[in-house]
């Protein structure tokens, strides 16, 4: 299955919440955070059509998040929760506590592509003619 890294989302300057990104073409497996990172936790909110977004929660009614991130490195993303995922935006801090950051924040976001949403790979010799 082919990795496929996405540019964003991005935490505007002085906001703690991003603006949405499309990961549907696969599994959430890392993000990379900002070097510039001003210190937070990091939760999340998700969607399946890009527009309506829920805060991300376990079981347990807790918040999902991810407590010590450290500026300018990368996070595995549990596979749980990495298929969870359709539309994501990005938290600084929690819903009750945001985090504004003090400059623009851009992630990357790395997707593991779901291989029975590519074609089906095919041989040159199964191929058939109409002669």
């Amino acid at each position: 299955m082919p990795l496929q890294v996405l540019n964003g989302p991005t935490i505007a300057a002085r906001a703690s919440l991003s603006d949405g990104l499309d990961c549907s073409a696969g599994r959430v497996v890392r993000i990379t955070m900002p070097a510039g990172w001003d210190r937070a936790q990091l939760t999340f909110q998700i969607s399946t059509d890009g527009v309506f977004y829920n805060d991300l929660v376990g079981l347990d009614g807790y918040e999902i998040m991810f407590s010590n991130v450290v500026p300018g490195t990368a996070v595995v993303v549990p596979e749980k929760t990495g298929r969870a995922i359709g539309w994501l935006k990005l938290r600084s801090g929690t819903r009750d506590k945001p985090v504004p950051q003090s400059a623009a924040r851009v992630f990357a976001v790395a997707i593991m592509a779901d291989p029975q949403s590519a074609p089906p790979a095919t041989r040159a010799d199964e191929v058939k003619s109409d002669e």
